[in-house]
């Protein structure tokens, strides 16, 4: 399923609703079988692209099918539970609905390099502290995960406003390196919320006006 800005992450659960022709088709043949089908988020056209509609970026999660309960209208709701990165490694065929075949692309976990777990909860608490999108609920949650991968996309699919730059955490297999994104992208964000917390748009506007 190639879906505009929605980027899903293992281990995060998605609802989506199926209204499409095409995805209400897939949805039967899944739940027939596995219930599973992966999520991709559609990039930018490139004009090696051709004709080639929806392209999608090359790095997917496959999702599990948690819930599915169909509506009288034909649609149907489905909450998607991440289960694994594959890499996209071609699309085989677009009709009745896009598959592409694909390799599993698991997180690569190196001894001696810490994700700095500790780092990244402050800074979670920071955020909450300071207005931000952490909520003391999203925060409680992260706080008992204890998988560190687990917990790192977690954090990163409820967290990251920009979805190129959630694609880009998507693709780092190395988890030390994903988290590094992560914390660094929270400090920024918290730098920003201290920022515009001391020093409010009307005063500074009140202050470039004296000047």
């Amino acid at each position: 399923m190639t879906l505009r800005d929605t980027v899903f992450f293992p281990s995060a659960m998605l609802p989506l609703r199926i209204f499409e022709d095409r995805y209400r088709i897939m949805l039967s043949d899944v739940l027939k079988k596995e219930r599973m089908f992966a999520i991709v988020a559609e990039r930018e056209r490139h004009p090696t692209d051709g004709t080639l509609e929806e392209p999608p970026f090359d790095v997917a999660t496959i999702g599990l099918i948690r819930v599915s309960k169909k509506h009288e209208d034909g649609t149907s709701f489905v909450m998607l539970q991440g289960v694994s990165r594959i890499r996209i490694r071609e699309i085989v065929r677009e009709s009745p609905y896009r598959v592409v075949s694909g390799k599993v692309f698991d997180t690569i976990v190196e001894k001696g390099k810490p994700i700095c777990r500790n780092k990244i909860i402050d800074a979670l608490e920071q955020n909450n502290k300071l207005g931000g999108d952490v909520s003391k609920e999203t925060l409680e949650y992260l706080i008992m995960v204890e998988d560190d991968s687990s917990f790192i996309d977690l954090a990163a699919f409820t967290l990251c406003k920009n979805s190129i730059r959630k694609q880009a955490m998507l693709e780092v297999q190395r988890l030390h390196k994903r988290a590094e994104m992560l914390f660094d992208d929270l400090i920024k964000e918290n730098l920003k919320l201290s920022f515009e917390k001391n020093f409010p748009s009307d005063i500074a506007g009140k202050d470039l006006d004296r000047n």
